[in-house]
């Protein structure tokens, strides 16, 4: 097995993006300053606006790497697997990460702040949920060239699958009336394929 050593400088921009995230989540965009970036990843200031230009910046590469080491980025229509168990695993990967604490936060975060910081919420979306939908798009793609289903519209589908997937359960979460766990359950997620399928078969 082949051990990858990051380099000094990227080790010391992972240690940012770390601290970044965690004071993200704990006091929230507006609350962050740079210089409390610099001291909890115990580098310089000067060292934080080397590889981030600014806090903006650095928000969306937090966003960036909690979507990257999400299963959901890696997907990818497997033949070996029936049409139900792909679809199951895309929804299922793509449930754990729209519904991780992280995700909630920051989705809160842009949402709470969208008057103050109108960008923000533009670089969330690029950065997060235009990216998610395009690999499940993707997805639905490969599934359709290989005559399993007969998608004319691959995006309109994606948002079909994606918004039946995550009811109003997502909802409830941003108005505060939902626990931590309160997710689609299992025989719902089944269902939403079930019935997809049923669709577009």
């Amino acid at each position: 097995m082949e051990i990858t050593t990051l380099s000094r400088s990227e080790q010391k921009r992972q240690q940012i993006i770390a601290a970044a995230t965690s004071l993200f989540m704990e006091k929230g965009f507006p609350n962050t300053s740079m210089d409390q970036i610099a001291k909890l990843a115990e580098v310089s200031k000067q060292t934080v606006y080397s590889h981030f230009k600014d806090k903006n910046n650095l928000f969306v590469e937090t966003v960036t790497a909690h979507c990257s080491s999400s299963n959901l980025r890696k997907e990818q229509f497997e033949a070996t697997q029936t049409l139900e168990e792909n679809l199951l695993r895309v929804l299922t990967n793509f449930i754990s990460l729209v519904f991780s604490p992280e995700a909630l936060r920051v989705y809160d975060t842009c949402v709470a702040h969208k008057d103050e910081y109108p960008e923000l919420a533009l670089l969330f979306y690029e950065a997060a949920p235009k990216v998610v939908i395009q690999q499940v798009e993707t997805c639905l793609q490969s599934i359709a060239a290989a005559g399993l289903l007969t998608i004319e519209n691959p995006k309109f589908a994606t948002l079909q699958l994606l918004g039946m997937a995550t009811g109003d359960w997502k909802l409830r979460h941003a108005l505060g009336h939902a626990k931590a766990d309160d997710l689609p359950p299992a025989e719902y997620v089944a269902d939403c394929v079930m019935r997809f399928i049923k669709m577009y078969r």
